[in-house]
């Protein structure tokens, strides 16, 4: 007798629960013991920037997810699915409704998403690249630097050229120790991210050409160079998109053609010990601003504002005037490169909106 009604019980136990869960259920597949009665809207961002895609979803007060049931409308216009690329500037309102089955329609409350305006500009990508014409793998380097500039012209480059190097730059010991730099070669994407070992591989070069495309920075660059005899004037222009802080700007002298002969560990280049009357471009000679790591930009740095700051460069007998390059970076609060631009003696850039 105690075993059937232990059967009984179970039995009945099963039965009630089956038809309570039935009982409760909305017709939207939802098996919560709340009833549906209303819905709210929400988006995964509340501030965004114009031509940015804004996600929208909808939610019980039960906590399931309506989304593909809802119906989405921004200031009043019905849109298809649940994206939405904002293009005005200013407040949208927002809803959503949606019908249970064989129910009556529900419709959330109005919610609001403010589009600032915004200014995008080309993207680059830098490349620091810590080498030396002692060092019999850095080759491996320059040929994927010569890779990258096979598929971008938004490639800008510094060659660090450090130890017993007739190009050796004293000045850079603060980024390295930044970097955690613990040999040779080292490259750097965007000042903080590794170049992958080995920098010529197919993924490796995609790595950096992929830096160039994408979502747009929104801050600029432009310089004009002026240059007479030994001196060198270059007036940095900023320009930004959107509301920065904590901006840095770091400023180069390089030079270009510098033939000297280069010790090779690699099959790049002819494959030869010692690659004879190489040529070494874009090497460092000189750091313009207060230090490598960047000085402050000051200023207002809103959207639409402009900074600029103008730099001399007296050129050392040991440069070649003629070949003298400049680098201009603006580095965010985690050292990350924003962007960047090179430009060459005596040009006269405008900003590269996109």
């Amino acid at each position: 007798m105690k075993k059937i009604l232990l059967v009984l019980t179970v039995v009945s136990s099963f039965f009630y629960t089956s038809c309570s869960s039935d009982e409760k259920n909305d017709g939207d597949g939802d098996s919560s013991t709340t009833p549906l009665t209303s819905i709210t809207a929400s988006s995964n961002l509340s501030i965004v920037d114009k031509g940015d895609t804004v996600i929208f979803s909808a939610t019980g007060n039960n906590g399931v997810n309506l989304t593909p049931n809802a119906t989405f409308y921004v200031d009043g216009v019905q849109i298809s699915g649940n994206t939405y690329v904002t293009s005005t500037v200013g407040t949208i309102d927002v809803y959503a409704t949606h019908t249970p089955s064989g129910g009556t329609m529900m419709t959330a409350a109005t919610m609001q998403v403010t589009i600032n305006n915004v200014i995008r500009f080309n993207k680059k990508v830098l490349i620091e690249d810590f080498t030396g014409t002692w060092c019999g793998y850095c080759p491996r380097v320059a040929q994927a630097i010569d890779l990258v500039k096979a598929q971008t012209s938004d490639a800008v480059v510094v060659a660090i050229h450090r130890g017993n190097d007739p190009y050796n730059f004293t000045g850079a010991g603060a980024l390295e120790n930044q970097i955690g730099l613990t040999g040779y070669p080292t490259a750097m994407l965007n000042r903080n991210i590794d170049w992958e070992y080995p920098e010529t591989s197919t993924s490796s070069v995609n790595q950096a050409v992929v830096m160039t495309v994408g979502a747009n920075p929104k801050l600029g660059i432009a310089m004009e160079t002026t240059t007479a005899g030994t001196t060198s004037t270059v007036d940095v222009k900023v320009k930004f998109g959107r509301p920065f802080t904590n901006l840095k700007l770091v400023v180069y002298a390089l030079e270009n053609g510098l033939i000297y002969d280069q010790t090779n560990y690699t099959s790049y280049f002819g494959g030869s010990s010692t690659i004879a009357n190489f040529e070494h471009n874009h090497v460092l000679r000189s750091v313009l601003t207060s230090s490598i790591l960047g000085e402050d930009i000051t200023g207002n740095t809103n959207f639409d504002d402009n900074f600029t700051k103008s730099f001399t460069y007296t050129i050392p007998s040991s440069v070649n005037a003629s070949n003298v390059q400049f680098v201009a970076v603006v580095l965010d609060s985690s050292g990350r490169a924003v962007n960047s631009r090179s430009v060459g003696a005596n040009e006269n850039q405008t900003f590269e909106i996109e």
